[in-house]
């Protein structure tokens, strides 16, 4: 069976408004002490998977400065605080896209890339929207968006 590994010391070594890197020190199960940097949130990542009448799916194209691409994604964000991760989904959705959400479906949650994060991303489904929101987008965001038929994101 697999061992937890015991927390002996943690310190940041980076914050700003969206994230914190923490040096953590840790004893294995066989006994040794290991350095682990990790990427914390503290915030929870939110994303919907937006469904027209013809099944097709709403991704915004985005440029991204981790990996230097313009990539292809759901629209979603980060909660505010406390905020209720489905009406953060709302709000995201609204900012980015101009899109109003009705009933949704929460669909789960799973990590981004646990080996050097602790982010979670909850997912959603909605077929039940309307356009005539406002659009309000950061200084940092500059999107387009589109609909995608789902074979063709199958395929990719």
């Amino acid at each position: 069976m697999l061992e937890p590994w015991t927390l002996l010391e943690s310190e940041d070594v980076f914050r700003n408004r969206w994230l914190h890197v923490t040096l953590d020190r840790f004893r294995l199960p066989n006994d040794r002490e290991y350095e682990y940097t990790t990427i914390r949130r503290d915030a929870a990542g939110v994303g919907v998977m937006l469904l027209d009448e013809q099944n097709r799916l709403l991704l915004e194209r985005e440029f991204r400065p981790p990996v230097n691409e313009v990539l292809l994604q759901i629209p979603g964000g980060l909660t505010n605080g406390d905020e209720d991760p489905a009406d953060c989904i709302r709000r995201e959705l609204e900012e980015e896209t101009g899109y109003l959400a009705g009933k949704m479906t929460y669909l789960g949650a799973f990590f981004n890339n646990p080996a050097s994060s602790n982010s979670q991303c909850m997912v959603y489904l909605c077929r039940d929207f309307r356009p005539g929101g406002a659009v309000h987008r950061d200084a940092a965001e500059f999107m387009t968006y589109d609909w995608y038929d789902l074979d063709w994101v199958k395929a990719r």
